[in-house]
């Protein structure tokens, strides 16, 4: 697992979305397989349509004030947004290539989202 700059320009699909306290994690397979884990912290906003397994053609990020972003992910289809999250920062990382579906959310560990702890079983 390492940490990339910025998101590829590459196609890809939607596998997963988590949402927690401030945060959101997000798994996302490009075309050829390389899996992204997105995290989004201090998130105040979530919109989602049928964004799982849609195949995402462009994404973008919009600047709404010095401390706020909107990430934006669009339709391969159509022009529409399929998921739209506002928040403060964005931490991408690599996390594997020609993986099972959803493997990137547990390549960076088990933990819960917002610093939970796992309920013990």
């Amino acid at each position: 697992m390492h940490k990339i700059d910025s998101f590829p320009s590459e196609d890809g699909h939607i596998e997963s979305i988590l949402i927690g306290a401030d945060v959101v994690k997000v798994s996302f397979q490009t075309w050829n397989c390389r899996q992204l884990l997105l995290i989004f912290h201090e998130v105040d906003s979530v919109e989602a349509y049928h964004a799982v397994n849609e195949d995402i053609g462009e994404y973008k990020e919009v600047v709404l004030t010095q401390n706020r972003k909107q990430y934006e992910f669009y339709s391969l289809w159509e022009d529409r947004v399929v998921l739209m999250i506002k928040a403060q920062s964005l931490e991408l990382y690599q996390v594997g290539s020609n993986g099972e579906i959803n493997s990137a959310l547990f390549d960076v560990g088990y933990d819960y989202i917002g610093g939970q702890e796992p309920p013990s079983m």
